[in-house]
C-alpha cells in the first residue's frame, strides 16, 4: 500500500519464488538477482524452448521461479482461489532477442525507468518496476486490471515484442534468467499512489454485498453515524475525501467515491474498496433496497408471456406497459438512457428476461407460496393459504365447549352416530395438510342423507371455510376439459347429486373423475390469455346426495380399485335441529370454528378405533348400507343376480363339485341352461359381459379368481357357496363350507 502522508511506514520488500512449475507451494527470502542458480543452465535450455518448457514442469527441477504478487496464503501460488493481496511490483515481458544497446537506451529514456533489466533464458529481455511499498490489491479481478492498467501506465510502445498475456495474469511465474543489471531505484511513493488512485477510479468494484445507493441517501446516513464526517466537495462519484470509516486515517484525500462503496489508499486500510454495507452497516443498505433495481425485480418473473408481481402478498399477472409503470411511478426508476444507451428501465426488464424466467404459473394447492421446482421445471406458485387458524385454547365437545352448535350439529348429522368418529378424522387430515402446507393425498367423500338435515352447510359453509375455500366442480368432473384455473385454486369441490342426473355417460365421466383426483395429483392448468402448465392439487372432493337409489348411483362402482379412495357416510333422513336464519349462522360459523379446529387437531382418531392409512392419513370408511345399495344399483348388479342364480343351480346339480371352472363362453353357456333366461341374456353381448364378470370380481361380492387357459384365454373359477333357501336343495349333497357370497 502506498504510504499514508501522515503516517509513513517501512515496508520490507519480499519476493516469493518455486523451484519449478509443478508445484503449488511457495518459498519467501532471495531476492531474484541474488539467486545464484545450483544446476547448469546449458545451451540446450538456453536455445531450446521445448527442451526448456519440459524442464519448467519437471518436478526435479531445482530453480527459481518467482512472482512480485503476495497472495493472500502467500506460501500458496497466486489464484482465483487464492487471490492476490498485494502487488510488490511489475514485470514486462518482451519475446524478441533485441540489442541490448537498443533495451537499456529505451529502459533509461522511459518517464518511469524500471529498476531491473533482466535477460530471460531464451535470450529475451523483462523489464522490472519494483514498489518500496505494496499495493494493496485484495481480489483476482482487481489484481488483473491493475497489471492490465501498468502496461499502458509503464510506456511499454517503448520496446517491440511486449506480451502482454503473460504482463496480465496474476496467476503467472517468471522463470529466473539469472542475468540481472540495474537500471534505476524503486518507483517513487508518490507516483506509485497517483498511478494507484487512477486505477481505483477507473475500475467497478463489484461488492459481495449490497447494491449502489443514491448518494443522497448514502451521505444523509454517513451524518448520522459519523459526527465528525466533513466531505470538502460535493459528495458525488469521483469526488475525493478523508477515509472517515479508518479510525485511524487522517489523510484529507485518501479516498475516492465509487457508487458502489469507497476506494481508499490509506495505509491504515485493510483493503482498498469498502462497500456501503460494511460502511453503513447491513440493515442500512438493505433497507434501502427497496429503492434499487434489484429491488424493483425482486419477485417478479416472466413466463415468456405475461409478468407475474406480488401484489398485497398475492402474486397477480400483469403485461409489459403495466410492469413499466410500475418501475417509473412506484420505484421511481428513469427511463432516460445512460452513457451505455440503456435506462434503468430497460437494465430491470434485462435482469427479469434473464433471472426471472420461469416455465408457468400456476397454484399449487397446500405449497408455500413463491418459486418451486416441478417435474424438472422452474414454476411461480401462486397459492394463497387462507386456512382458518384454530384458536389458541382447546375446549371440550358439546355444550361446554366454545363450539356448541358445531358439536350439536355433528351430534345430530350422521345416523349412525359413530360415523361422525371417521368423519372428523378424515377432515384431520385434511386440515392439517393444509395448515402445515405439507400435501398429502386424501378421499374424496360422499355425504348422503334427506333433505335439511345440513349436508350442503357442512360441505361448503363449514369444510370449506376451515380449509381456505370451496368451489362447484360439477360441469367440470362431469365434462372434463376447458379452462378449469378457478378450480385448482380451491382446496374444496364441491358436487350436488342432482347436477348429474341419469345419464349414464355422466356418471361414468364423473366417477372417473373421482378416480384420478384421489389417486393422481397432477392436473393441466388452464386459463385464458395465460401460459398453460402442470400444477399439483391435493384437495379433496364432497358429494352431497339423497338417499334414494338414483342418487347413490353418483357413488359409482365401489370395488377394491376405488373403495380405498372413498368414504361413505350416513346422514340423518330428517333434520333433528332447527337452524337460524343463515346471517346468524354465518355468526356462529365465524366464532365457533376455530375452536372446533383446535379440538380437531388434538383429537386422536385412534382412540375411537379409526385404522391409520399410509397413504391418505386415515383408512376409508363405507357405510354398509349404503355401500350395499351402491352394489345393488350398479351397472353389473342385473348381470350378477344371472350369475347368482346360474351358479346356484349348477352347485345344487353338482352336489359333489366344489368349484365351477369354465371360460367366459362357457359361462354364458350355463345362464343360457336356463331357457327362462333367453329373453334377459338376448339384448346382453360377449364382450359387455366380460366387463360386467370383471366388475363383479372387483366388488369382491361373488369371490371368483382367473386361471390362464389354453391360447391365452382366461379360465374362471367359482367355489361352492351356500346355496339360498328360496333354492330347493338337492335330496343328497356333499356337505360343503357355508359361504354368503355377498360377504365382503
Amino acid at each position: 500500500m502506498p504510504f499514508d502522508s501522515a503516517h509513513p511506514q517501512f515496508f520490507p520488500m519480499k519476493f516469493y519464488y518455486s523451484a519449478n512449475l509443478t508445484g503449488k507451494e511457495m518459498k519467501t527470502g532471495t531476492a531474484p538477482w541474488a539467486f545464484a542458480p545450483t544446476e547448469t543452465l546449458g545451451d540446450e535450455l538456453r536455445k531450446d524452448k521445448s527442451a526448456r518448457q519440459a524442464w519448467y514442469k519437471n518436478p526435479a527441477t531445482q530453480h527459481y521461479f518467482y512472482t512480485l504478487i503476495e497472495a493472500a496464503n502467500p506460501n500458496m501460488r497466486p489464484s482465483k482461489d487464492n487471490p492476490p493481496k498485494f502487488q510488490w511490483g511489475i514485470p514486462l515481458d518482451y519475446d524478441l532477442p533485441l540489442p541490448e544497446e537498443q533495451v537499456f537506451a529505451a529502459a533509461r529514456g522511459m518517464k518511469i525507468p524500471p529498476t531491473w533489466v533482466e535477460r530471460s533464458l531464451g535470450g529475451n529481455w523483462r523489464l522490472v518496476w519494483l514498489f518500496s511499498s505494496p499495493l494493496n490489491v485484495e481480489s483476482y479481478d482487481f489484481c488483473a486490471y491493475l497489471l492490465t492498467q501498468a502496461v499502458k501506465w509503464l510506456d511499454h510502445d517503448a520496446l517491440p515484442g511486449l506480451d502482454e498475456g503473460a504482463a496480465t495474469d496474476p496467476a503467472r511465474l517468471l522463470c529466473n534468467g539469472c542475468q540481472w543489471t540495474e537500471v534505476g531505484p524503486c518507483v517513487p511513493d508518490d507516483v506509485v499512489q497517483a498511478f494507484f488512485v487512477a486505477t481505483g477510479k477507473g475500475y467497478r468494484f463489484k461488492p459481495s454485498e449490497g447494491n449502489e445507493i443514491p448518494l443522497d441517501l448514502v451521505e444523509k446516513e454517513i451524518l448520522v453515524r459519523f459526527p465528525g464526517f466533513s466531505w470538502p466537495s460535493d459528495f458525488v462519484v469521483g469526488s475525493q475525501g478523508p477515509s472517515f470509516w479508518i479510525a485511524a486515517s487522517t489523510t484529507p484525500l485518501s479516498a475516492i467515491v465509487k457508487p458502489e462503496g469507497m476506494f481508499t489508499f490509506s495505509g491504515h486500510a485493510a483493503k482498498p474498496f469498502y462497500s456501503w454495507t460494511e460502511i453503513l452497516g447491513a440493515d442500512f443498505a438493505k433497507n434501502f433496497s427497496v429503492k434499487s433495481i434489484a429491488e424493483a425485480t425482486k419477485e417478479i418473473y416472466w413466463d415468456s408471456k405475461r409478468f407475474w408481481r406480488k401484489i398485497g402478498g398475492v402474486y397477480s399477472s400483469l403485461d409489459s406497459p403495466e410492469l413499466q409503470n410500475y418501475f417509473k411511478v412506484t420505484c421511481r426508476l428513469s427511463t432516460k438512457p445512460g452513457k451505455e444507451g440503456h435506462s434503468p428501465v430497460d437494465l430491470a426488464l434485462d435482469h427479469i428476461y434473464n433471472n426471472g424466467r420461469i416455465a408457468g404459473a400456476a397454484p399449487h394447492l397446500f405449497r408455500a407460496p413463491g418459486l418451486l421446482e416441478y417435474q424438472g421445471q422452474r414454476v411461480l406458485n401462486t397459492y394463497i393459504p387462507r386456512v382458518c387458524a384454530p384458536a389458541d385454547d382447546c375446549t371440550p365437545w358439546g355444550a361446554e365447549g366454545g363450539f356448541p352448535f358445531l358439536s350439536q350439529h355433528f351430534d345430530a348429522l350422521f345416523d349412525p352416530a359413530e360415523q361422525k368418529w371417521h368423519f372428523l378424522a378424515w377432515w384431520k387430515a385434511f386440515y392439517q395438510s393444509g395448515r402445515s402446507l405439507l400435501p398429502m393425498p386424501g378421499q374424496n367423500i360422499f355425504l348422503m342423507g334427506g333433505v335439511n338435515v345440513g349436508k350442503t352447510l357442512t360441505s361448503r359453509a363449514i369444510i370449506g371455510k376451515s380449509i381456505g375455500g370451496f368451489c362447484d366442480a360439477s360441469a367440470f368432473l362431469i365434462n372434463g376439459g376447458g379452462f378449469n384455473s378457478e378450480l385448482l385454486c380451491m382446496p374444496l369441490w364441491c358436487v350436488d347429486d342432482e347436477t348429474m342426473g341419469e345419464s349414464s355417460a355422466s356418471q361414468t365421466n364423473f366417477n372417473a373423475m373421482l378416480k384420478k383426483t384421489a389417486a393422481n395429483q397432477s392436473f393441466q392448468h388452464n386459463k385464458k390469455f395465460e401460459v398453460g402448465t402442470t400444477t399439483s392439487w391435493s384437495g379433496r372432493i364432497v358429494v352431497t346426495t339423497n338417499l334414494d337409489y338414483i342418487s347413490s348411483r353418483a357413488l359409482g362402482p365401489m370395488d377394491n380399485g376405488s373403495a380405498d379412495k372413498t368414504c361413505v357416510f350416513r346422514c340423518a333422513s330428517q333434520g333433528k335441529i332447527t337452524f337460524p336464519n343463515r346471517h346468524v349462522l354465518a355468526g356462529l360459523i365465524e366464532k365457533e370454528l376455530p375452536y372446533f379446529l383446535r379440538w380437531l387437531l388434538e383429537y386422536d382418531p385412534t382412540e375411537r378405533g379409526v385404522a391409520e392409512d399410509v397413504r391418505y392419513g386415515y383408512a376409508a370408511y363405507h357405510e354398509p348400507s349404503l355401500l350395499d345399495q351402491a352394489q345393488q344399483g350398479s351397472k353389473a348388479a342385473p348381470f350378477k343376480e344371472l350369475l347368482y342364480e346360474a351358479l346356484t343351480e349348477y352347485f345344487v346339480d353338482n352336489p359333489k363339485t366344489a368349484q365351477w371352472r369354465g371360460s367366459l363362453t362357457q359361462l354364458v353357456r350355463l345362464m343360457h341352461s336356463n331357457p327362462m333366461n333367453d329373453a334377459v341374456l338376448r339384448a346382453m353381448k360377449l364382450e359387455q359381459t366380460n366387463r360386467y364378470l370383471e366388475m363383479v370380481q372387483r366388488e369382491d361380492c361373488i369371490s371368483c379368481s382367473v386361471e390362464p387357459g389354453p391360447l391365452r384365454t382366461r379360465i374362471w373359477v367359482f367355489n361352492r357357496f351356500g346355496t339360498s333357501p328360496e333354492v330347493p336343495q338337492p335330496k343328497t349333497a356333499t356337505p360343503a363350507p357355508a359361504i354368503n357370497i355377498f360377504t365382503k
